[in-house]
This record gives structure tokens, C-alpha cells and sequence, in this order.
């Protein structure tokens, strides 16, 4: 007797929903060609001087090259990328504040801390896939480890002895995957900065990390540290010597696999934030990636071109959610 009933109701709301829907359309459609009538600001979780902040200083001014708009980086570094993606995430959805993170804001720290004050999956949209960000594995230029098997023998011989430094919670994992997958035990010394890190490191306060490649680079190539190996699926040309992981004889697929697709940068926008805004940023972004001015970037601080639309960016979220969770899980570590 209440089919009826629940048919009409059924009915009207779809009518309801058709009638919201074709009355924003055209508003968005309006705030897209005012779009943008002021300077733009991107968010960038990292501090100055990082690899990651030197990509986006190079995007914001390529975009407000193309928009006829200053756009200028926000640094909001600390607390594993919380506060620079809550921020963007509480932000006005107008196409005016924009976060440029790397992976682990998005896909990790759901696992990581029990009261998230942003729902990766809720609180943005997805603008656009930028770089990949290899890792490598350093040790001092004056350490007795020349190769991995060298630090591997070396820590099976002495378990707990030697230490490895972490500047955030998502290399701190990469490294206990790393630890696993060759069956050693090493001392965790946790950093705030990655700055700060590669000195104790190379003073031999410490004796290995991994790290962002770009953050390392300009120090291996200058022999302050030494490159082990590279966490990638092939050997970078900037190093053409330094073998994978896999090449050293860490033969883990699943720890090589994940952790050379999973640490990627992206520019996310808030949610609500219309559809053509978010269009248009992505097809500039992308235009960006494949620039002479990034593939200069890509040379000289060791990412890598990753380039990938919205859609597309939304779904490595999701599927790298999955690998961190498993990684997470791996290694121990309770949510915070």
C-alpha cells in the first residue's frame, strides 16, 4: 500500500536534486568566467628551500603566468602535513586557495592519527597528479657502508645499534618496511625537518635515512653523503650508478613496488569548488608537468614527471590508502 506513496516520494526528490543542480550549474558556470579577478595562493606543506617547495614556486608561476594572476606559495610545513592540509581543507571553495602536498597527507595519515581534522576522501578535489618523488637511501660520505649488503650485515651483526633518522612518519614507515623486508633491527631517531636531518647525518650523528631524492641530491653529488640505493622501479640518470634496491638485493617486490608508485605530489583544491575552476586548474597543471621549466626541475632535484588528471589523482588516493594501511600495518605502529 505504500509503493505508491514511496514512488512519488522517490519522484520528487529526484525533481528536488535536478532543480538544485541545473540552478548551480549555471552559477558555476558564471564564478568560471570572472575566474580569477584576484591573485590565487597555493599552500605548500613543506618548508622553503625543499625540493617540493622549489616545485611549487615553479607551478605558481606558471599558472599565474596563464591566468593573468600573482599566485603566491603559502609555506605551512609540521605535524606530518596536517596543519597545511587541514588549512586548505577549511578553506573557501572558490579556486583561490589550493594545497600542493605530497602523498602521505592524503593516503597515510588516515592510519596514522585517530582525530584527523580533515577527511582526505571528503574535504577535497582532486586538481591534478604532478611528479613522483623518488627515495634514496644515504649514509654518511665517511661511513664504512659502501653498498646495502655492507649496512645489512652490519645491523644483523649489531641489533638496535645502528640508527636510522626519519623526518616524518611516512619515511619512518618506508624505512621499517625496508628494516622487515631484511630481517634487521635499527634505532629510530625521529626529526622535525629534513634540513636538519641531512646535517646530524652528515656530521655521522646518525648512520642512514631515506629521504627525498631532490632533498639529497646536490649533497651526494658534492660526496658529503653516499647513495645506496634508490627506491624506484629503475635507476634515475642523475645517479646512473646508484642501483635500486631491488638491483642491491633487497628483492621485496611489494616493498619496492609500493614505495617507488606511492610518494607523488598532487595540488588538490577544497571541496565544493566548482567543477570548470577545477577543470581549468588541472589542464594547466598538466600543461605544467610536461614544461620546460619542470623538466629543468626534474633534472636537477631528481622527481619525475607523473602527470595525471583529477579523476585520476583521485584514484591513486584511494588505492594508495590500501598499500599504506598494509605498510602501516607491517611495521607496528599504532594511531596516534
Amino acid at each position: 500500500m505504500t509503493r505508491p506513496h514511496s514512488t512519488r516520494r522517490r519522484h520528487i526528490l529526484a525533481l528536488a536534486a535536478s532543480s538544485v543542480i541545473q540552478t548551480l550549474a549555471p552559477a558555476a558556470r558564471a564564478q568560471a568566467r570572472g575566474y580569477p579577478d584576484r591573485p590565487l595562493r597555493i599552500v605548500s606543506v613543506a618548508s622553503p628551500g625543499s625540493g617540493i617547495d622549489d616545485y611549487t614556486r615553479l607551478l605558481a608561476k606558471f599558472l599565474g603566468e596563464k591566468l593573468g594572476q600573482g599566485v603566491v606559495v603559502e609555506n605551512r610545513p609540521g605535524a606530518n602535513m596536517i596543519i597545511a592540509s587541514d588549512y586548505v581543507a577549511k578553506s573557501a571553495p572558490d579556486g583561490y586557495t589550493l594545497l600542493l602536498t605530497a602523498s602521505s597527507s592524503m593516503a597515510a595519515n588516515p592510519f596514522l592519527f585517530r582525530q584527523l581534522p580533515y577527511n582526505p576522501n571528503k574535504d577535497f578535489v582532486p586538481v591534478a597528479r604532478l611528479s613522483t618523488l623518488p627515495i634514496v637511501l644515504v649514509v654518511p660520505a665517511a661511513s664504512p657502508y659502501r653498498t646495502v649488503a655492507d649496512l645489512v650485515n652490519a645491523a644483523r651483526a649489531n641489533p638496535g645499534k645502528l640508527n636510522g633518522a626519519s623526518s616524518s612518519t611516512g619515511y619512518r614507515l618506508m624505512a621499517a618496511a625496508f628494516t622487515q623486508a631484511a630481517g634487521i633491527r635499527t634505532t629510530d631517531v625521529p626529526y622535525k625537518a629534513t634540513a636538519s636531518l641531512l646535517t646530524d647525518l652528515m656530521g655521522g650523528s646518525v648512520d642512514f635515512t631515506m629521504v627525498e631524492f631532490g632533498a639529497a641530491l646536490a649533497l651526494i653529488r658534492s660526496n658529503k653523503l653516499r647513495a645506496l640505493a634508490m627506491l624506484s622501479p629503475k635507476r634515475l640518470p642523475q645517479l646512473p650508478d646508484v642501483p635500486t634496491l631491488a638491483e642491491a638485493g633487497m628483492r621485496n617486490g611489494t616493498l619496492v613496488e609500493s614505495v617507488s608508485r606511492i610518494n607523488w605530489s598532487g595540488l588538490f583544491a577544497p571541496a565544493g569548488t566548482p567543477a570548470p575552476i577545477v577543470e581549468r586548474l588541472g589542464r594547466l597543471s598538466l600543461e605544467f608537468v610536461n614544461s620546460p621549466e619542470a623538466a629543468a626541475h626534474y633534472a636537477s632535484r631528481g622527481s619525475l614527471a607523473n602527470p595525471g588528471s583529477g579523476p585520476e589523482l583521485g584514484k591513486a588516493v584511494l588505492d594508495d590508502q590500501q598499500v599504506w594501511k598494509t605498510l602501516i600495518a607491517a611495521a607496528g605502529v599504532q594511531p596516534e
